[in-house]
């Protein structure tokens, strides 16, 4: 049976001790700071030992070690050494972007347990090793982590879905698109202009509303009947609240109409932005 590096915040060590029990008991080695740790010892070299020995690593994920900076730093040193990693839920929260791309239980779940112990014994499996390359590794968005982590958001099938089509119409229309942010992920579209990159519009995957904004266009379209056409037809998406906005949330576009003029009044911003 695998050896186990368990990567947890000591805040939720009343919910660790049942899992390390469990685990033990169908067989498995266990790695855990609080029995492991020498009185003494120099913490980071036996952290750093521990996850070296180990065979996966398995993250115990709640609000805190969401949080916590030793448990990320643990999982990327996990990466670097190309260790598997596998994540157990233990509460409702949204997942870490440097997390969504893994394989998890929810220990919640009536089968949470045993699911568990299903992937934690066919890591024993050189090709499940393999599946776990250090490229699949990322705190930053890309594309392969930036839309799973949208889907947990607010109306996330739908926001993703947006996304994904706002993400393809940039790769066809903008000078560039370049993925942003670590505490509020993006994309941001990119034109050149007159020997500079400017933005054209931007994805926020904002945690109760994700949103596309627009840039302001003043900066590039001078003329002013050009920049108040631009704004009403962006203005027309929004409800009557929200128009003096220069942010859309995903979800307001949500039929193809409003979709499809939505990227038309880009493409008029661009042209202006252009000329």
């Amino acid at each position: 049976m695998p050896s186990i590096f368990i990567s947890h915040s000591n805040q939720d060590n009343a919910i660790i001790v049942p899992i390390v029990q469990q685990l033990r008991a169908a067989g498995m080695g266990v790695w855990i700071d609080y029995e492991n740790i020498r009185g003494g010892a120099e913490w980071l070299c036996e952290i750093e030992a521990g996850i070296a020995r180990c065979e996966a690593v398995l993250v115990i994920l709640s609000p805190t070690s969401a949080a916590s900076a030793w448990v990320k730093r643990e999982c990327l040193y996990a990466f670097q050494l190309q260790k598997p990693l596998l994540v157990a839920l233990v509460a409702d929260l949204l997942i870490p972007l440097h997390l969504i791309n893994l394989q998890y239980c929810d220990l919640r779940a009536p089968q949470g347990m045993t699911k568990l112990l299903e992937s934690l014994r066919a890591l024993s499996s050189a090709s499940e090793e393999a599946a776990y390359a250090h490229d699949s590794f990322s705190e930053t968005p890309r594309e392969s982590n930036f839309f799973p982590y949208l889907a947990q958001l607010p109306q996330g099938e739908l926001v993703a879905l947006l996304a994904q089509d706002l993400y393809a119409f940039a790769q066809k229309n903008a000078d560039a698109v370049e993925f942003v942010g670590r505490q509020r992920p993006g994309f941001h579209a990119r034109l050149q202009v007159g020997g500079r990159r400017v933005t054209w519009f931007s994805v926020w995957a904002y945690r109760q509303q994700p949103a596309v904004q627009l840039a302001r266009p003043r900066w590039a379209i001078t003329a002013a009947a050009e920049r108040a056409k631009i704004l009403r037809q962006w203005r027309a998406l929004l409800p009557p609240a929200a128009r003096h906005r220069q942010t859309l949330p995903l979800r307001t576009l949500d039929s193809a109409d409003k979709l499809e003029s939505f990227k038309s009044s880009l493409l008029e911003m661009k042209r202006q932005i252009r000329e």
